[in-house]
């Protein structure tokens, strides 16, 4: 990564007006990073990377002299996801510094940089394995003098953005026995293992020969140290083998996204209940089959003897009636 803005702030710092008061020249020399590069752009917690500054004197005429460098980290913007606030910042300067040097000091020395010269140095650092996502700020210290040996100090600061290892893990798919057109709770808890906060955290189910109530559940934040779970319910369709899988799809840091995804096997079984086909239709039992064959002649000889008699109390209270007629027509 090149970058040609950095934040400038000098102090020129002569030495105390004396007796013997060194003359001090008008054009002085002024010292700046004109370029930097971060290699790889994307630094990882845990990893080493390179910072290439280019320096350069802006004097057209007079040359820096004893130039020391050192850098130091100066604060972070740390990246936070869930109930944070997000952009909050957090300085670090009094936890320590996340940067270490590697095989040095955290200083280089130049003896001269010429009038209009450049100047290139590349510095080897370490992150710590535990240091969290952010935008991280280097003070970049400079002390140099001039030809008379007038001193100065100025400090820039260069950006260095740092991303955490995404990583997650899962526990094992817990499934019941499956039985042919029953609902069985699938579930599997989720983890996250690495040192970066998950976003966009989506999680789905696929597979052939059964029904689920729920196929997708968005998580979205997913913190670091953080853990979830998503649950369903599955209905086998037919008897045999079933195959699924879950599949786990988020962003990193870096804006990467990832995808996991979690296999598993069951055998379906014919379902306990009487009462539902190899399908999970629902049929009658041969007993209650068999009851209703039974009982059918029973029914319709008492549906005949109803008739009858019906008929019987019909006719005989026609004629019942018929005879009280005849009688008051003799009266």
């Amino acid at each position: 990564m090149e970058n040609n803005q950095v934040e400038n702030t000098t102090n020129f710092n002569k030495q105390d007006d004396s007796a013997n008061e060194q003359a001090q020249i008008r054009n002085k020399p002024k010292l700046i990073i004109s370029s930097y590069k971060i290699q790889p752009k994307m630094v990882e917690a845990g990893k080493d990377f390179d910072i290439i500054l280019t320096l350069y004197n802006t004097n057209a005429q007079n040359a820096i002299f004893n130039l020391k460098v050192s850098l130091d980290q100066a604060s972070s913007t740390e990246q936070v996801s869930g109930n944070n606030k997000a952009g909050s910042e957090t300085a670090y300067g009094n936890e320590g510094s996340v940067f270490t040097p590697v095989e040095r000091s955290n200083t280089f020395y130049r003896s001269a940089i010429y009038p209009w010269n450049y100047s290139t140095e590349t510095i080897k650092m370490n992150v710590l394995p535990n240091t969290k996502a952010g935008n991280y700020q280097m003070s970049v210290n400079f002390e140099y003098e001039d030809y008379l040996g007038n001193q100065y100090q100025t400090t820039e600061s260069i950006g260095i953005p740092v991303v955490a290892t995404a990583a997650i893990s899962t526990s094992d798919i817990n499934i019941d026995e499956l039985f042919v057109g029953e609902d069985t709770n699938v579930s599997m808890n989720i983890y996250n293992t690495g040192k970066d906060n998950l976003t966009n955290f989506m999680c789905k189910v696929e597979g052939e020969g059964f029904d689920v109530d729920e196929n997708s559940h968005f998580i979205g934040n997913f913190a670091q140290g953080a853990s979830e779970s998503f649950s369903f319910n599955m209905n086998p369709k037919k008897e045999g083998p079933l195959k699924g899988k879950i599949i786990l799809t988020y962003e990193d840091s870096k804006g990467e996204v990832h995808k996991e995804e979690k296999t598993f096997k069951k055998q379906v079984q014919m379902s306990q209940n009487e009462n539902v086909d190899e399908n999970g239709n629902p049929i009658e039992s041969t007993e209650q089959v068999e009851q209703d064959f039974n009982m059918a002649p029973v029914i319709g000889i008492g549906s005949i003897f109803l008739i009858v008699l019906l008929i019987y109390f019909i006719r005989k209270r026609s004629k019942k009636k018929k005879n009280k007629e005849l009688d008051l027509d003799e009266n």
